[in-house]
């Protein structure tokens, strides 16, 4: 394995790791209230269905563009982005406290889902951007296509950007946003 793989396979699952003593450091230090860290389990949850859904659709649809050791190819890599979704939706999350004023995620809020679509877009965009043809590689398909062509910069393994994961982080907020609406008004007692 290359010096380059190396590294992103230890910090795939490093700060996976990190991600999930972050948030329950956040909760039991009252940085957070338990809302936002059962939010951060669902994004994972919501996360995990896509990435299970692309292991089962087999390497025909998704796979590495390096093989990891130790088995660590399959399910504790899906386990890892899981998790790594799941911190992509508070980061949106986050981004909302940072840019709007007054109370938020009391009702649908189009800036509050605006602001979190808009990200879970931009960073889907430029993940594919540093990792497809690096890490993994989604193969063009009928059901699949290329939308958007390699761009300078891409891997050279990049076949560009295919349609199933951008149109899997246009949706994905909206049903993080639905739910996590519902987890604020369920434990309002949870507010810090």
């Amino acid at each position: 394995m290359e010096p380059l793989a190396a590294f992103l396979m230890v910090a795939d699952f490093t700060l996976a790791v990190v991600f999930v003593a972050l948030f329950h450091w956040l909760y039991r230090t009252d940085k957070i209230p338990l809302s936002y860290l059962y939010a951060f389990w669902i994004g994972t949850l919501i996360g995990s269905t896509w990435e299970f859904t692309f292991l089962f659709l087999g390497p025909e649809f998704l796979h590495g563009a390096v093989e990891w050791p130790w088995g660590l190819d399959g399910w504790p890599r899906k386990v890892s982005h899981s998790i790594w979704d799941g911190a992509i939706f508070m980061f949106g999350v986050y981004l909302c406290h940072r840019w709007l004023d007054g109370d938020l995620f009391q009702g649908f809020d189009r800036k509050e889902l605006g602001i979190m679509s808009g990200w879970g877009i931009f960073q889907e965009l430029l993940v594919e951007y540093l990792f497809n043809g690096r890490v993994w590689i989604y193969e063009p398909l009928s059901w699949n296509p290329v939308i958007i062509p390699t761009v300078p910069g891409s891997a050279p393994l990049s076949p560009g950007y295919t349609l199933i994961p951008q149109a899997v982080w246009v949706i994905a907020p909206v049903v993080f946003y639905t739910c996590f609406l519902w987890l604020v008004k369920r434990f309002p007692d949870s507010e810090k």
